[in-house]
């Protein structure tokens, strides 16, 4: 029994050294028909699906935060620790800190009740070889009330934030960009 725990503990400690690389990864891609995901047969589904993905594409993709209004409720809950609740703090939030042009590669959208949450890929720069990327999910999870997002959940850590590999393209455009805060 001892020599059994002895190898499962010399196992675990092996793979614990092992380099990333070694251990594999699947890739993360987006579908190439995103928009199909953002449909439901329940009609209260298929309308909070629609908001979630207009703000996907108009004020993510588009930088359209004149829309923000229009997508979200005026006390709007944010639980990312970078970024301020309230409609007002997202607006300010997307005039400071212009997006690059993107598509949001997202290959899942569920639906259930007040949330919807979406799954999407992202293109981060390895922690061992900055030089090099590897793919990693990012998620959002939005509360609705009637027919406006009221709250949001992501799984960013307090500091710079990065939105992957678009984290680099807009530092290109805009050097003098400060990361977004509280």
């Amino acid at each position: 029994m001892r020599k059994i725990i002895f190898r499962a503990i010399q196992g675990v400690f092996f793979l614990a050294m092992a380099p990333a690389a070694a251990l594999g990864q699947e890739p993360v891609i987006g579908v190439k028909d995103r928009a199909a995901l953002f449909h439901s047969a329940d009609p209260v589904l298929e309308a909070r699906k629609q908001v979630v993905y207009q703000i996907y594409t108009k004020i993510f993709e588009e930088n359209r935060f004149d829309l923000v209004d229009t997508y979200m409720t005026e006390r709007y809950i944010q639980h990312n620790p970078n970024i301020a609740s309230g409609r007002e703090a997202v607006k300010k939030l997307f005039r400071e800190n212009r997006l690059p042009k993107m598509t949001i590669p997202v290959f899942a959208v569920v639906a259930e009740g007040d949330m919807v949450v979406v799954a999407s890929a992202m293109v981060l720069p390895r922690p061992d070889h900055p030089e090099q990327t590897y793919t990693t999910t990012h998620f959002d999870m939005w509360r609705f009330v009637g027919n406006r997002v009221d709250e949001h959940w992501d799984e960013a850590q307090l500091g710079p934030m990065s939105i992957g590999a678009i984290n680099a393209q807009a530092e290109a455009r805009n050097p003098d960009r400060k990361p977004a805060r509280r």
